[in-house]
């Protein structure tokens, strides 16, 4: 009798325990599992968005909660991508889509929320909605509809070029560089004149940023009151900081300097002594360092690195650059960046010695 007692309590405890031993843990699975459901959608138009930038078709994916697809925020920077030795050789970027970000080459660009991602092979003004970001688009112009402020553009970068039958002029106005450090480590160009601009700004901001290691343009129009928000969300994988990475063995240099003459030499020998200081300069520029900070910030929450930077070009036999490498233009807290990766710190008369090594040589 005692023996069917207990068997009886026994069974009527068991409907108490808990089925699940963490039932926190299984509540968190199917709150997952039904936010897979809900996304199953957002997820799907990612990867069409991605099929389709390869074909050339028009996507359009609204910036929601999708999944991002491909994506590893903790990878280490990808090896940029090199520049095209030919007109017309490359026309888009390598770049994953989906409604949450834009990653090209090491280069990722969240989309702000309430703005969507157009990828294509051709639109125009009124084609596009604002607050679009346009990826590998050709854009036509169309007076109508001109004058949206709501517009990021990503699409390939190419350094300004000289083919050997088009050699310019010792008179010739270069623009200077200035670096601003993304998140992440790598750096971004602005030119002078973008850097006039961001003084002139009143209700919106148009300029470019160029991401040199990542073969990408940035083409911004946006609000003022939008400006620092836009900028930050754009970041680079984490890199690790290192020495300047050069082409072997260039045929041909250039330097621009902001008020100086331009020099172009083809002169091996030359340009073997200047890729032999470059390649020596082994005092490595820190992730989170801004040598040439100004106390005059580029936006409240931006400083730049250096203003005014000088050009170093090393070209391919067609003229087209295959690198640059942006040296300061004085010796005070002087470094230089490669389009190919790396930055370091100068000596004091480094730039002037690259002048005057190559001034002998210019063909």
């Amino acid at each position: 009798m005692t023996e069917r007692i207990r068997s009886l309590l026994d069974a009527a405890v068991e409907d108490t325990r808990p089925r699940v031993v963490d039932p926190v843990s299984a509540v968190l699975r199917r709150g997952r599992a039904s936010r897979r459901h809900r996304l199953a959608g957002a997820g799907a138009s990612g990867v069409v968005a991605v099929a389709l930038l390869a074909t050339g078709g028009l996507v359009v994916a609204n910036r929601g909660g999708g999944e991002t697809t491909g994506a590893n925020p903790s990878a280490s920077a990808s090896a940029p991508p090199t520049l095209p030795s030919e007109p017309n050789s490359r026309q888009t970027v390598a770049a994953t889509v989906t409604d949450e970000e834009v990653r090209a080459n090491g280069l990722i660009l969240t989309v702000p929320d309430g703005w969507r991602v157009v990828s294509g092979q051709r639109v125009t003004d009124c084609e596009v909605a604002p607050r679009s970001v346009l990826v590998n688009v050709v854009w036509m112009r169309n007076e109508r509809c001109h004058g949206r402020a709501d517009i990021i553009r990503l699409h390939s970068w190419f350094p300004p070029h000289y083919g050997l039958s088009e050699k310019p002029s010792s008179k010739v106005f270069s623009e200077g560089v200035s670096e601003l450090v993304l998140p992440g480590g790598q750096p971004a160009w602005l030119s002078d004149n973008d850097i006039l601009n961001f003084e002139r700004f009143q209700r919106s901001a148009s300029f470019n940023l160029a991401v040199p290691w990542a073969g990408t343009l940035l083409e911004i129009q946006v609000p003022l009151k939008d400006l620092d928000f836009v900028l930050g969300s754009i970041r680079s994988e984490p890199v690790v900081p290192g020495r300047l990475v050069l082409p072997e063995t260039p045929p041909r240099v250039t330097v621009g300097q902001r008020g100086r003459d331009r020099i172009d030499s083809t002169d091996a020998a030359a340009i073997a002594q200047v890729l032999e200081r470059l390649r020596g300069l082994d005092q490595v520029v820190q992730t989170d360092e801004l040598p040439c900070a100004s106390a005059q910030p580029l936006t409240p929450g931006r400083k730049l690195a250096a203003k005014d930077m000088a050009t170093v070009t090393l070209h391919y036999p067609s003229g087209f650059a295959q690198a640059v490498v942006a040296i300061s233009s004085t010796d005070e807290c002087a470094f230089a960046t490669s389009s190919m990766g790396g930055r370091v710190r100068l000596p004091a008369g480094f730039l002037a010695e690259i002048r005057a090594l190559l001034t002998d040589g210019e063909g």
